[in-house]
């Protein structure tokens, strides 16, 4: 058994090299034993340094290739095959990933206690990033997610044992805990117990004590189907994150002028007062739309409007019928996160519109596309305005 499975918390050792072989880019160098630890349960791989009597060698990634253990070096100097060498894992990675995997088997287990049926998917405990993808046949609410994360802080601070055992393949089929054995490979399997709370195979690295991991927060859940992804964070990471959302908390409070506790309330109340005036909004911008009159230029309509909320397929679909009456030009915007403008022409008139669309659209720093006679696009909202007056401007120049 290598050395990060008899002892996680080995920072050093000295070990013999078995293998180095080189290319321009990099090495690669098998140890007779190490404490690198390849990756594995969700887990991201080991870094750090091999040194040698003629040189060094940087480990950038620990993989393992036909049960074999193999580190990928960048190298200063040579590591010869045969030497004894030092090494060096690097300390502060490794014991983010094993905090977060032993995380993430508590969290899972603590979401199990308040949703039915939950499936992992996968698990991603890498530097920067820990998440959880699981499956479940019913919705994930931030009610019960919050009673969760509470029970996973409760057992955190419980300091509860993480104990590590290994037993034979048939064994583990017996056993009552979480073990998918089509993922598993060999005959020895990994389970990993939090004392009285969690059992389920493993081939991570795992911490000591439930109370290593500080505190847990999660910081971020999206949504496919009945797949959710939750990112969480622990230590300080998660009370810095918590102090953020704090602060913003307080500062909508404040600028709604209401009670934290009181903020998802109002909230709602104010989305629900959105929806009803954007309905309104939308509807008198049909009517507007409907009854729009055009200005006259020698014999040609110029239909122009900036609206704000519409729905663009509208804005479309009306400036289509518009233009199949003759000698007919229509530029229409719509002002939201960003500016929709519109350009189009009677496909009978003998006017060029891309010329005009570039440097209406240079002027909104946006980009647009389109037939000859009908051309879109989108840009800066604030400087819709300003590029449906140079288009009409332009367009009514050359009938002026």
């Amino acid at each position: 058994m290598e050395l990060y499975y008899e002892d996680p918390y080995l920072k050093s050792f000295n070990s013999k090299v078995c293998s180095a072989s080189y290319s321009n880019s990099h090495a690669l160098i098998v140890l007779e034993r190490t404490a690198f630890f390849p990756g594995g349960g969700g887990q991201s791989c080991d870094t750090g340094i091999i040194v040698g009597k003629k040189g060094s060698a940087k480990v950038v990634e620990t993989r393992m290739e036909k049960g074999t253990v193999v580190h990928v070096c960048s190298t200063d100097g040579v590591v010869e095959q045969g030497e004894e060498v030092q090494c060096r894992v690097d300390w502060d990675r490794r014991y983010e990933l094993m905090r977060a995997h032993t995380a993430q088997h508590m969290f899972f287990q603590c979401l199990s206690r308040f949703f039915k049926d939950l499936y992992v998917v996968k698990d991603n405990i890498d530097v920067g990033r820990h998440a959880l993808f699981i499956r479940s046949p019913e919705q994930i609410d931030f009610a019960r997610l919050a009673e969760a994360e509470k029970l996973a802080n409760r057992v955190i601070r419980e300091g509860r044992r993480v104990i590590v055992r290994w037993m034979k393949r048939e064994e583990a089929a017996r056993g009552n805990f979480r073990i998918k054995l089509d993922r598993i490979k060999g005959n020895e399997v990994g389970v990993v117990e939090i004392d009285g709370f969690d059992k389920s195979a493993c081939s991570g690295v795992h911490i000591l004590n439930t109370n290593e991991i500080g505190l847990l927060a999660v910081t971020r859940i999206t949504r496919q189907g009945n797949e959710y992804t939750l990112e969480f964070e622990f230590g300080d990471r998660a009370r810095d994150f918590l102090l953020d959302v704090k602060k913003m908390c307080m500062g909508a409070s404040s600028v709604l002028q209401t009670y934290p506790e009181l903020l998802e309330r109002t909230a709602e109340k104010l989305k629900q007062e959105n929806l009803a005036i954007s309905g309104q909004l939308r509807e008198l911008n049909e009517a507007l739309l409907s009854k729009l009159e055009p200005t006259q230029r020698r014999g040609v309509k110029i239909y122009s409007k900036v609206f704000s909320g519409m729905d663009t397929k509208k804005l479309m679909d009306r400036a289509g019928e518009l233009i199949k009456e003759q000698n007919v030009l229509v530029i229409l915007g719509n002002r939201g996160e960003k500016g929709f403008l519109l350009l189009a022409k009677n496909q009978k008139m003998d006017v060029d519109l891309n010329p005009i669309a570039e440097k209406a659209f240079k002027v909104m720093e946006g980009k647009w596309g389109g037939k000859g006679y009908f051309v879109s696009g989108a840009g800066k909202a604030e400087k819709l305005e300003e590029a449906v007056e140079l288009a009409v401007d332009e367009l009514g120049g050359l009938h002026g």
